[in-house]
């Protein structure tokens, strides 16, 4: 049973054919408390507080898988980086290098810093991706939303809702360059190409823009283009600018459609000014996250390719009762 060799090769074939019909199965909980094995796991992440403290959601499902865990010695280790510069994510990674880790769960958001990062991590060193992935790597798991889709289902909020017959759809694509935000914008242009009467237009943004820098971006658009019917933005950034369009809420309304359920979104989502979030569960992906790397390493389970998370719709007649 623990592969030492020392039976013959018939009494081995027997015992396992004895193991296999009786549905046998390690007692793994037992043996690593007999070994006194402790699993730690390495998150390399974002900092919490980027991207509006959007990277505090999966942080909290990530302690609370190891607070569930932590009976079965599972610790974790985090690294923060700075989403926004390449050498913050190289310099993380090298972190992660200089100690010995179980596994490791990353959110690959920027794809060329992890595209070198990759080849230098043990060949079998489980790596599980969350909220986003790297079309050329292949990780024991992926776990998130599928982009496009949600992409197209904003596009389709976005038509049943519009009160105009023509107008402009202003597509807030916000950079760095990240291929889940790709997938959102491309969704959204997909469903939006067959409109009658109505243009899309991609409009970059930085990610880091203050309200006032994305105003100064937007303000030229809406002058040339007073027919502005929707804004869809392509991460949780959508609170930057419904601040900006709440100032000119008394012309008009117009169908602004954004991600995810954090308290400045949550607060425009109330007053109007945010009318859907598209929330991508993200403490969930973290928590899973975590788990997915527990049911290989420790339990030895095998773990699916794609973990996929609902694509939920928030308005503000829902938001108080959404749980992640």
């Amino acid at each position: 049973m623990h592969k030492r060799g020392r039976v013959k090769h018939e009494t081995e074939s027997r015992v396992i054919k004895v193991l296999k019909k009786e549905g046998y199965r390690t007692n793994i909980f037992a043996k690593n408390l007999k070994l006194k094995k402790v699993f730690n796991f390495a998150v390399l992440m974002p900092r919490p507080q980027q991207d509006s403290y959007y990277w505090a959601l999966p942080v909290r499902g990530i302690e609370l898988a190891c607070q569930e865990l932590a009976c079965h010695r599972v610790q974790v280790k985090f690294f923060f980086f700075n989403r926004f510069q390449e050498k913050s994510v190289l310099a993380a990674g090298e972190k992660v290098l200089q100690e010995n880790f179980d596994g490791l769960l990353t959110a690959p958001i920027l794809p060329r810093s992890f595209s070198q990062i990759w080849p230098t991590l043990p060949a079998d060193l489980p790596v599980v991706f969350f909220d986003s992935f790297v079309p050329d790597i292949k990780p024991l798991s992926f776990i998130g939303q599928d982009a496009f889709q949600s992409g197209l289902l904003s596009s389709s909020l976005m038509r049943q809702t519009i009160c105009q017959s023509a107008g402009k759809i202003a597509v807030v694509k916000v950079l760095p360059e990240d291929y889940h935000i790709e997938e959102r914008k491309n969704g959204f242009l997909h469903g939006t190409s067959d409109w009658s009467g109505f243009e899309a237009e991609v409009i970059e943004i930085n990610g880091q823009a203050t309200p006032l820098e994305i105003g100064q971006k937007l303000e030229p658009f809406y002058c040339q283009n007073r027919d502005l019917a929707g804004i869809f933005v392509t991460n949780a950034m959508t609170h930057k600018v419904a601040e900006w369009w709440k100032e000119k809420r008394e012309k008009r309304d117009l169908i602004l459609i954004g991600y995810d359920p954090i308290p400045r979104n949550v607060k425009f989502l109330k007053d109007g000014t945010i009318n859907f979030l598209i929330s991508q569960q993200s403490e969930r992906q973290g928590y899973e996250g975590i788990y997915a790397l527990f049911r290989y390493v420790v339990l030895g389970e095998k773990i699916k390719e794609k973990i996929m998370t609902q694509i939920d719709i928030i308005m503000a007649e829902n938001v108080d009762y959404y749980q992640s």
